[in-house]
């Protein structure tokens, strides 16, 4: 089985699941997965330039509201909202983050929080467009067009195909021209610019496709969970802090780790949530940190780090084994 087939064969079993597993709390998990997926590697789009966002919650917020007011209160359907959310969120990019681009390391992370915690004031301030800390339930009207669905096995598929979409790209972009500039700006951005890199352009670039898809979800999420309010949208642990760990646990700035770490993150705090949360309060968070601070400790480059060289040991052998039966 040839390596870039892999991933089609994984994609083809995944969607046959629904077939054979009903279960809404099975079908829910996954769900959560795709999505974390989804918004982790949107994150780490800009985090392949170094820049560590903990701001992205803004965006996702951003694109929530926007499709929900449209919806709520002039019946524009969610589709269209996708759209707009997008425009939404890349004017909030380009005219609150891309000045932050030239602040670096940790001053970059913090300046970035700040970004989601004005919008959340905006937001619990402007009562007339956003109902404000109340929030705003989105009506329910059953069918594809309106994106209401009586199970999860739609949204299933739904989020199963913005999660493939987000990988697909992210991969498009690690191996273009602006993925190897991105790098070497993480390298080291002086000698980037002296090599003749835009490295602002390059930033820039990466940033609105970051924020562009992030924004998208947003969208999706809110339909399915019919219901936003301030503190929810521009959640700063949810939708900023949790992407970013996802991708720092499985590997930031590599195709993969993202998706690794939300694949194994996720279900870990579902679990601790559900079945630890009400034995004492904050052991769930307790033990998640524990485990955090673990993974990091024992594999400061994520979990691809060390999975990589066991898949570069296998690629060579396969490639000389073909090689040999192709001159034989």
């Amino acid at each position: 089985m040839r390596a870039r087939t892999v991933p089609f064969y994984f994609l083809l079993i995944l969607g046959a699941i629904p077939l054979f597993f009903q279960s809404s709390y099975f079908l829910h998990m996954f769900i959560l997965i795709f999505f974390y997926i989804s918004l982790s590697v949107a994150w780490n789009i800009l985090s392949l330039s170094g820049k560590v966002s903990l701001g992205h919650a803004a965006f996702f917020g951003l694109g929530a509201y926007t499709s929900t007011i449209l919806n709520v209160k002039h019946g524009i359907i969610p589709w269209v909202g996708v759209f707009a959310g997008l425009a939404v969120a890349l004017v909030g990019a380009v005219v609150l983050m891309i000045p932050l681009l030239r602040l670096r390391g940790p001053m970059f992370s913090l300046a970035s929080i700040a970004f989601g915690e004005v919008l959340i004031r905006i937001a619990v301030v402007w009562r007339d467009m956003t109902a404000g800390s109340e929030g705003m339930t989105i009506p329910f009207k059953p069918g594809w067009l309106t994106m209401g669905f009586q199970n999860n096995i739609p949204y299933y598929y739904l989020f199963l195909i913005l999660a493939a979409a987000s990988v697909y790209l992210a991969r498009r972009i690690y191996h273009s021209a602006l993925g190897h500039h991105l790098r070497a700006v993480a390298a080291d951005e002086e000698a980037a610019q002296a090599l003749g890199v835009n490295t602002s352009r390059a930033q820039i670039i990466a940033l609105l496709w970051s924020a562009g898809f992030t924004g998208v979800l947003g969208v999706f999420y809110a339909q399915f969970v019919y219901i936003i309010d301030p503190d929810f949208a521009f959640s700063s642990m949810l939708f900023s802090v949790q992407p970013a760990l996802n991708g720092i646990i499985g590997g930031m700035g590599t195709i993969w780790g993202p998706v690794l770490g939300s694949v194994l993150m996720t279900p870990l705090g579902e679990y601790l949530r559900s079945y630890l949360g009400h034995l004492q309060q904050g052991l769930s968070f307790f033990i998640y940190g524990m485990a955090l601070i673990a993974v990091v400790m024992i594999m400061p480059g994520g979990i691809v780090s060390v999975l990589t060289p066991y898949f570069r040991r296998k690629v060579p052998a396969s490639k000389d084994i073909s090689e040999r039966k192709a001159v034989s």
